[in-house]
């Protein structure tokens, strides 16, 4: 009786496991692909910038009291609360002046002169990637739509977890089922809990903030509208700053003053500086820092460990430190990290990038999986005509040449064209909904799929040469660019990776076939 219940319970995990997959799999696949560039944003947003071309510079060395002196000779812009971004903030290697109610003004902190900062209309590559990952091109309803598709993907991982523990899978790979099934759940048997975390966190940024207006509402009865209101003063709480005296004083050099906070706190890193009544006597400059060595507790929203010392005397005034904060904070600082990895560096988002993108090789197997019982379900009749199949050809490979296409019109099409960025993200959307077409048209589906990872691998590496080319500088000066070397090598070896696949993938079913029939006869 116990073995007919254990085994009636493990067919109903196993439906739901797969109908739940197949529901959200591709939507899935398609936040994990945007999101292993998202997870390369600030790296990004560098490369498709011409005016980033800025060398590596030590912050301590930078004049940034003439820059600031440059911005407040406009009449117009705002004297108190200006905010300074580092270079290598966000991945920026600029030094932006800017303020919540002004233009943002950006310098090249070797030369201190002002450079001209790309504009949305001109260059959003970075940002519509990160769009795409969450669902943002259809605003509200995507974003609810994907929060969702987060939702199902832990249903998916829980029911995934416990067939695991309960059904003892012997895959040895020796037919095209049994591998699929064997990477499948290999792969997630590794990367299960990074996965469930950033899940979690994507799961309450997208449904647990829309949501959290309306709940603010209704738990006040109208009188907060925001979630900011509830619990801003424990989240957002602010350094009390102290009263204008109108009183003109000479400031210290900011970069004296980093050299002091780095002296304070050595295991800083730090991001922005925060100037309060510039150019009074009760100035003061909050120097805001990330400390590396307590991840997931600071450096992101919430927690930002600050210095704060007189502008006038150079004299210690606060030392925030990052667990000075109380509870509720590290809790949702944590929350955060986990999904926008604030300040860590290149290599550690490298290996995330690397687990994401497992982790969306382990989805495509999961439905070739599923396509292949179909298959041997339906005679080997309905494979190539049966829809979802042809839906997850397109989402899951055919988004890869239109990708690669927005990266080569990035520089292909001039900076100052006319809705530049709608012409990109048009051409973009055309490319993919033309997959959807060539998918139905190739009968072939593995044929289809070698004309994606071919075209997209071209293009992804055509993008670098067009890049190299608009720059229009030496092999020597791009070596000293490392960011943008960094991406340029990147979607090289993505690009040569795909087209590597392409060569190496069966032409037909039967190929296939053919190769593991060769392959038991060589086992045995």
């Amino acid at each position: 009786m116990k073995e007919t219940k254990l085994k009636l319970f493990k067919q109903r995990l196993f439906r739901m496991h797969i109908a739940i997959g197949i529901l959200f799999s591709s939507f899935m696949y398609i936040s994990i692909f945007f999101g292993v560039f998202t997870i390369l944003l600030p790296y990004i947003k560098t490369w498709e910038k011409p005016s980033r071309l800025i060398e590596k510079v030590d912050i301590t060395r930078i004049d940034y009291n003439s820059m600031i002196n440059k911005v407040l000779e406009n009449p117009n812009f705002p004297k108190d609360n200006i905010l300074i971004n580092l270079p290598r903030y966000m991945g920026d290697p600029a030094v932006t002046i800017t303020h919540r109610f002004a233009k943002a003004h950006a310098f090249n902190p070797k030369t201190n002169k002002e450079i001209i900062n790309e504009t949305k209309e001109q260059s959003s590559l970075a940002d519509f990637l990160n769009e795409l990952h969450y669902g943002g091109p259809l605003k509200v309803i995507g974003m609810i739509f994907f929060g969702f598709v987060a939702v199902g993907t832990l249903v998916l991982i829980i029911t995934g977890l416990i067939l695991i523990i309960i059904v003892k899978f012997k895959n040895k790979g020796q037919n095209q089922q049994e591998l699929f099934s064997k990477l499948h759940v290999e792969i997630f048997s590794w990367i299960f809990l990074p996965l469930t975390l950033i899940t979690i966190s994507g799961a309450v940024m997208n449904i647990g903030l829309i949501t959290a207006g309306p709940m603010s509402q209704i738990l006040t009865k109208g009188k907060a509208k925001s979630i900011d209101v509830l619990v801003g003063k424990v989240l957002f709480e602010q350094n009390k700053a102290p009263k204008r005296l109108n009183e003109k004083t000479p400031m210290k050099n900011i970069n004296e003053l980093l050299k002091k906070a780095e002296q304070i706190n050595p295991q800083l890193s730090f991001k922005q500086i925060k100037l309060i009544n510039w150019n009074d006597k009760n100035a003061q400059v909050e120097i805001i820092g990330y400390n590396p060595y307590k991840p997931f507790f600071n450096g992101g929203v919430f927690n930002k460990p600050t210095i704060i010392l007189s502008a006038v005397t150079g004299n210690l005034i606060k030392n925030q430190k990052v667990m000075d904060k109380q509870w509720p904070v590290f809790v949702a600082e944590g929350l955060f990290f986990l999904h926008f990895l604030f300040g860590i560096d290149i290599f550690s988002r490298v290996i995330m990038a690397l687990l994401m993108a497992l982790c969306a090789i382990g989805i495509g197997f999961g439905i070739m999986l599923f396509l292949e019982k179909t298959a041997k379900k339906f005679q080997d009749k309905i494979i190539f005509y049966h829809w979802i199949g042809k839906f997850s050809l397109t989402s899951m490979i055919g988004v890869i040449p239109a990708t690669g296409m927005l990266f080569v019109l990035q520089w292909i099409f001039p900076f100052d064209l006319q809705d530049r960025v709608l012409w990109q993200k048009g051409i973009f959307y055309n490319i993919w909904l033309f997959t959807l077409f060539w998918s139905f048209y190739k009968i072939n589906s593995y044929e289809a799929a070698k004309n994606f990872f071919f075209i997209g691998g071209l293009l992804f590496i055509l993008s670098v040469v067009f890049h190299v080319a608009f720059l229009n500088i030496s092999i020597l000066e791009l070596l000293n660019l490392t960011n943008i070397l960094a991406v340029d090598i990147g979607l090289v070896l993505f690009g040569i990776i795909l087209i590597y696949i392409a060569k190496k993938l069966p032409n037909n079913r039967d190929e296939a076939k053919q190769f593991w029939t060769l392959k038991k006869k060589v086992n045995k």
